[in-house]
């Protein structure tokens, strides 16, 4: 909804901006934005939120001022999914590259989160261990539902966890917090879930000891 009426108000207003742009991009700068928003669109694609084909001109110096606000009205179009795009990304990324094995997560318009083994056999949510729901789960929760500015309680996350994915549990979390503005607070017995990150920690018997 917001990239229609983003759209729409841009496609509305093109004549009156062409007219009054004083700004025309070289072809160094036409190619480095050319590039980057290439770059978006695909990850549009990929997470299946674009459909169609978007014809991005190539440049010549005739018509740089109206390439340049093309460009300009482009990226501001697809800028209303960067943050959806930055969570899809962390959340199937830490899902396909840490936590599944032979298995995968995929994003589809019609029917959201799906799951499909190396095989292309597309797999229930219950069909997975307990271990990979709860991941999911929780991943889910803490990447799309968390409102910034809140602090969240996680109580010993190892009971869930293979001792591989334990190692990159604090890893995950704090680009989760980074992207989520949240605070986060973890209560855990197990070494393997700190892994390198004693810096973070804090001991209870310290407490009880002052």
């Amino acid at each position: 909804l917001n990239f229609n009426r983003v759209s729409q108000e841009l496609d509305s207003s093109y004549p009156n901006r062409l007219i009054n742009e004083n700004k025309k991009y070289s072809l160094v700068e036409y190619e480095e934005k050319y590039f980057h928003l290439k770059n978006k669109f695909e990850k549009l694609i990929k997470f299946d939120l674009y459909q169609g084909h978007q014809n991005i001109h190539n440049y010549n110096e005739e018509d740089a001022k109206a390439l340049s606000v093309y460009l300009k009205d482009f990226e501001q179009k697809l800028s209303v999914f960067d943050e959806l795009v930055e969570k899809l990304e962390l959340f199937t990324s830490i899902l396909n590259e840490r936590r599944f094995t032979f298995k995968s997560i995929k994003i589809k318009r019609d029917k959201g989160f799906i799951f499909e083994t190396s095989q292309g056999k597309e797999l229930a949510l219950n069909q997975l261990s307990s271990g990979e729901q709860n991941e999911v789960v929780m991943l889910y929760e803490l990447i799309f539902k968390t409102k910034p500015d809140t602090l969240v309680l996680i109580d010993e996350p190892e009971i869930s966890l293979h001792i591989t994915w334990q190692k990159s549990f604090i890893d995950d979390l704090l680009k989760i917090i980074e992207i989520q503005r949240i605070q986060v607070l973890v209560a855990t017995h197990a070494p393997a879930i700190v892994n390198s990150r004693w810096d973070l920690t804090y001991k209870l018997s310290k407490a009880i000891e002052e």
